[in-house]
């Protein structure tokens, strides 16, 4: 039973296949996937921003069940949730993806940050499926018995997000540190197989890795191990950023206690008796 006093969150798909009372189960799923995913990443940021301790993007979104469940209604396709737990920072992140969304939709000029980064990148997945379905995807956030926040994702907003879809920039021999996971073989072109991973930084930020064939080996060996890899980076608005290996190593656990013993030996001359919490003081100005 819906309660009014329930923040609610709701989606609807309408016009293309939505008009004809049908839709494919998987790109439905899809695409609430997508937006789980959109919501678990701006609300960890939304939390952390708050002061949350340990911030899960969890704010225990249920399906809302109405007199007709999930269901077709003139020509359209709607599914209810309603949030749980942590319901501030929860509508705080609702708002955010839907605000970010009629940015996209009205083609303004759209600079994207942390909390917007995650929300283009769902679009962008969720774009595909609705150019399949010819589908129009609408967004609204309902508190208190009243509509307060709305906005929709039609063919202009997936022209916008196509035409942010090429790289920005790029960066030449980039060193990074993370877990390697994910790995997967996209063949797209006859003459060379694509070999992607997945690798997951100490930070939380995720990048896209793109072997050449002749290092599928050396990388199934260190799948989920803790890797070192070096390579040309490449960013983008609406994707994960990209490195281009040209070369990869298991990251061996350091030995920072050494580590400081030796550059007490080495430098002794230099700082003498000095506290260590002082010359770090005076490193950093």
């Amino acid at each position: 039973m819906r309660k009014t006093g329930e923040t609610i969150f709701s989606i609807v798909f309408k016009k293309g296949l939505a008009e004809k009372n049908r839709l494919p189960l998987n790109h439905v799923i899809s695409t609430l996937r997508e937006i789980d995913s959109m919501i678990r990443d701006v609300g960890r940021k939304v939390q952390r921003e708050a002061g949350v301790e340990k911030p899960d993007g969890d704010f225990g979104i249920e399906l809302l069940a109405g007199a007709t469940g999930l269901a077709f209604q003139k020509g359209s396709f709607k599914t209810a949730s309603a949030i749980t737990r942590d319901i501030p920072n929860g509508t705080e992140t609702l708002t955010r993806i839907i605000n970010t969304t009629d940015v996209i939709e009205r083609k303004k000029v759209l600079s994207v940050d942390d909390f917007r980064a995650p929300v283009l990148r769902g679009l962008a997945v969720i774009s595909n499926i609705q150019e399949k379905d010819k589908t129009e995807l609408n967004i609204q956030l309902t508190k208190q018995g009243r509509i307060t926040d709305h906005t929709k994702f039609s063919e202009k907003g997936i022209k916008a997000i196509r035409g942010m879809s090429a790289a920005e920039f790029a960066i030449e021999s980039l060193t990074l540190y993370g877990k390697l996971r994910g790995l997967t073989d996209r063949s797209k072109t006859e003459e060379e197989d694509d070999i992607w991973g997945e690798l997951l930084e100490d930070n939380g930020n995720k990048w896209r890795i793109k072997f050449h064939p002749s290092d599928l080996g050396k990388a199934q060996e260190l799948f989920t191990k803790q890797v070192e890899v070096f390579g040309n980076a490449t960013y983008f608005k609406t994707k994960f950023p990209r490195i281009d290996v040209k070369a990869i190593a298991e990251d061996k656990n350091r030995d920072y206690v050494a580590a400081f013993d030796r550059f007490s030996q080495d430098y002794g001359d230099v700082f003498g008796d000095r506290d260590p919490e002082q010359i770090i003081k005076d490193i950093r100005g």
